[in-house]
């Protein structure tokens, strides 16, 4: 089948401020990992107004928006013949369960980016890749490696959060010099929980309450994740940003740097923050933020799929580069 993709204009608006909006995702198993392994975090980055156009781009006639609140196309039955466990993932595009799909059905081979298969899932999920891919306005970022790679190399500590926090922060820095005059950048990680019993997790005294019934974890909003995650990241930015030379201004006061770079974990509290400076972020972050978490699950997904070298049945071959606004730098190349 043939995937066509259309774009909405421009929206742009001038404003005062050059405020970027970033939605993370991460790949890989952190805690208690294997160091074998794609291990990374992924993110996209754009202005406000042209994250509101591209919600309404069309691919194969259904938006952006649609699809980001649905599986991929063609996935619904499989995921409904599965039963209540796959429930959740009828209101959301999990580009997990494609692969999943993809083993459950023997679909194996290589498939050029470009390529028209005849499987209809394989066929709309290529078709997602390519638009995010090729798109002038959203910057698909990240960092990947392997366990020893991220967690060893990169990371030196033993806290996981505080790992996927310093390579948001890493990552972000690097192409921060890149984004205009005085970018004003707002992230939004991804959330996650913990295995309540994780050694890591037990931070400065940090009392974690008991985990929901049926299972051994705890959202990290209760485990103090949250903030190790936002300290490592503010940390990794601005010290990237001093390893990389005097040509790049960093801010003396605290203030100053918050203005510059803020991390958020918590909706209505980036929403609030944001409502002060850009009303048209605001509204993006309060209506459309689980569609935004979803984008930044393909744009995660992009980069496993681009960029890991481990065995696959099944393989997509991607163009060198991937696209335009696309950068997904191994580990290795950005040690400092």
């Amino acid at each position: 089948m043939n995937i066509s993709i259309s774009r909405s204009g421009n929206s742009f608006v001038a404003t005062s401020v050059n405020i970027w909006l970033a939605i993370g995702d991460e790949t890989g198993p952190f805690e208690n990992s294997p160091l074998s392994g794609l291990h990374g975090i992924g993110l996209i980055l754009a202005r406000p107004a042209d994250l509101v156009a591209a919600l309404n781009d069309q691919v194969d006639g259904k938006s952006i928006r649609w699809r980001m609140n649905h599986p991929i196309d063609g996935l619904e039955a499989s995921l409904t013949a599965k039963g209540p466990r796959k429930t959740k993932e009828l209101a959301r595009h999990h580009v997990r369960e494609a692969w999943e799909y993809f083993r459950d059905c023997g679909i194996k081979g290589q498939y050029q980016l470009d390529a028209v298969p005849p499987d209809f899932v394989l066929a709309n999920l290529l078709g997602t890749f390519r638009w995010l891919a090729a798109h002038p306005n959203i910057l698909s970022l990240g960092i990947h490696g392997s366990g020893t790679e991220i967690l060893v190399d990169f990371w030196k500590g033993s806290d996981p959060m505080a790992a996927i926090g310093a390579l948001y922060g890493r990552t972000l820095a690097l192409v921060s010099p890149f984004l205009g005059a005085s970018p004003q950048i707002r992230i939004l990680p991804g959330r996650r929980s913990e295995e309540i019993n994780a050694a890591a997790i037990r931070r400065a005294g940090q009392i974690v309450a008991p985990p929901r019934l049926g299972t051994s974890r705890q959202t990290t909003s209760n485990t103090g994740g949250n903030r190790t995650l936002l300290d490592a990241m503010e940390n990794e930015f601005w010290q990237t940003l001093s390893a990389m030379g005097d040509q790049w201004h960093i801010p003396s006061h605290s203030l100053a740097r918050k203005s510059a770079f803020a991390g958020y974990m918590d909706r209505a509290e980036f929403a609030t923050a944001l409502y002060k400076e850009d009303k048209i972020a605001a509204n993006l972050i309060r209506t459309e933020e689980r569609t935004l978490n979803n984008l930044a699950d393909l744009a995660c997904s992009l980069m496993a799929a681009s960029c890991d070298s481990n065995a696959r049945d099944l393989r997509i071959i991607f163009p060198d580069p991937i696209g335009p606004n696309v950068r997904f730098f191994s580990a290795s190349e950005v040690l400092l």
